[in-house]
């Protein structure tokens, strides 16, 4: 049997102290290697304000019943009162049979990274919207998992001990169902009301910058050196950086200016995590939409890390899933000041360092030359029976009324594009 790793280090200012535990039933899991996938655990065991005494990596079979087989969930639950651990904390979404088996037999809290990215975005949550969707999320993890639920309440609502609703717990599946669609309907106003700012900010004509990048890549450090250069920047508008994962799941809107003096709008989303669970995927929308509706995306990865080409994979195949594979992206490297030698830029990848300044001037350069590429505006004719291209143009970008007729033909829509859409959408052009 494979035996823990312990960490030495001094634990007691900590409440909540767990054993983190993964089966390897293949070699790679959550899109990244095993271990590479118990750093990230640990790190998300951490900014929810614990941490780990342990970690343990097994190569078996998953139990249906109890994750573990019996010998090595026994073997577990003694090294919990020597090791003074009152959690565990499993990389796999478990079952709510697991969930309720496990902690009656440890006598423990019992989580899962699901529950864990959940209860810590909980936490995060400033804004109404995002609040409102993370108890959906929540909600519908429960729901899968009524039967674990209605005992594991004794040992708090995962790490953060976060029930999102209110003193009155949700244990039966009509309850749950009515207050997910109440939900649903207060989100609805919402996006329709953001819909209408969003359409007076791009009614401006600024373009928009979406800066993405996975957790501690240094993304929001960048968008404060790029703010310097507003003549409205101050201190107190910066972006607050902070070193752990999942500092924030709000999105956050900033300005800055171009080498000719154009100025240009800049969000900066949520911190990207490996294998986001698919309860996340509709908690993180207000941050997908921005990034749907930018005129460019920069992906940021940290030049120090070992692991951005995984890191690259795991965005590559975020953005698949919420359609915005057709836009505009640059890679930046940011850290470049730790590197012992850094490569040559191009303008598709860039190595900068917000710290000291290195490339900054190159970053805006590109931007530059991406956001003012030559346009085009022509008039389409869409038949109904390619109605799917509408949305997929709609989805991009704010199209007004006066922009688009419905007509006996198809939709009859005047467009402004770039090159490449030019080249894709020319077959509906019309005069």
């Amino acid at each position: 049997m494979e035996k823990l790793i312990i960490s030495q280090k001094d634990l007691s200012k900590f409440d909540e102290i767990g054993i983190t535990i993964a089966v390897a039933e293949d070699i790679i899991i959550h899109a990244t290697s095993v271990e590479e996938s118990m750093v990230e655990l640990k790190e998300l065991v951490q900014a929810a304000g614990g941490d780990v005494r342990a970690e343990l990596i097994l190569h078996q079979k998953i139990d249906p019943d109890y994750y573990l087989d019996k010998e090595t969930l026994d073997y577990v639950i003694r090294q919990l009162k020597d090791l003074d651990a009152n959690m565990l904390v499993f990389i796999d979404e478990l079952t709510g049979t697991q969930i309720k088996n496990i902690e009656e037999l440890s006598g423990v809290k019992v989580v899962d990274r699901t529950m864990l990215l959940l209860d810590i975005l909980a936490n995060r949550a400033n804004r109404r919207e995002g609040k409102l969707e993370i108890e959906k999320a929540q909600l519908s993890y429960r729901l899968d998992k009524l039967e674990g639920f209605q005992g594991i309440y004794k040992y708090g609502s995962g790490m953060c001990v976060n029930n999102p609703f209110g003193s009155r717990i949700l244990t039966d599946e009509e309850s749950i169902n009515e207050k997910i669609q109440s939900i649903k309907i207060d989100l609805s106003v919402i996006v329709k009301n953001r819909f209408v700012q969003r359409s007076k900010k791009l009614g401006k004509n600024l373009p928009l910058v979406a800066f993405t990048g996975y957790t501690n890549s240094g993304k929001s450090a960048i968008i404060n050196e790029l703010m310097k250069l507003d003549s409205d920047y101050t201190k107190e508008s910066e972006i607050v950086v902070k070193d752990k994962m999942l500092s924030t799941m709000d999105v956050s809107l900033r300005k800055s200016v171009l080498p000719n003096g154009q100025d240009f709008l800049i969000v900066d989303t949520i911190g990207f995590v490996s294998d986001v669970p698919k309860p996340m995927l509709t908690a993180f929308r207000s941050t997908f939409e921005e990034i749907s509706y930018a005129d460019l995306i920069i992906n940021v990865f940290d030049a120090s890390s070992n692991g951005q080409d995984i890191q690259k994979n795991i965005m590559d195949y975020t953005f698949e899933k919420i359609g915005v594979t057709n836009k505009k992206k640059i890679s930046v490297y940011n850290k470049a000041d730790k590197l012992d030698a850094i490569p040559e830029s191009t303008d598709e990848k860039i190595y900068i360092s917000a710290k000291s300044g290195y490339n900054m001037d190159k970053l805006l350069d590109v931007i530059q030359s991406n956001l003012f590429q030559k346009s085009y505006e022509e008039i389409l004719l869409l038949p109904y029976s390619k109605y799917e291209t509408f949305n997929e143009i709609r989805s991009n970008r704010v199209i007004e009324m006066e922009d688009f007729e419905m007509t006996d033909n198809g939709i009859k829509l005047r467009l402004v594009m770039n090159q490449s859409e030019l080249d894709k959408y020319k077959e509906f052009i019309t005069k």
